[in-house]
């Protein structure tokens, strides 16, 4: 189970930095605007399934690859915030007994 995981932002940014591209200059690419772009980047804008195909055809990757991101760095936010409340739920092989349902005389 995972603890961590990186905003998918984090990863564009790095991937930009290292081929020497700004931000403005992949969405002009991509043909976006380029505040989408950089508020990815800054971890205020989710990668939505259009950005994941634009980005997925200007680097070449799998469109599959910037929604995995956005997807695990989700769980990993939700799960921190369910905390406790989302063990205390019953299961399916533990479902409540007529008797522990709540109302139940």
């Amino acid at each position: 189970m995972l603890n961590r995981a990186a905003h998918p932002g984090a990863i564009l940014k790095e991937e930009l930095a290292e081929i020497g591209v700004t931000p403005t200059e992949l969405a002009r690419q991509i043909d976006v605007p380029a505040n989408r772009v950089s508020q990815i980047i800054a971890g205020k804008r989710a990668i939505t399934g259009d950005t994941a195909l634009r980005l997925g055809h200007w680097f070449k990757t799998a469109p599959e690859f910037w929604l995995n991101l956005q997807a695990q760095f989700d769980l990993v936010a939700a799960r921190r915030e369910a905390g406790d409340k989302l063990r205390k739920l019953p299961t399916r092989d533990r479902l409540p007994t007529k008797r522990e349902q709540p109302g139940a005389p």
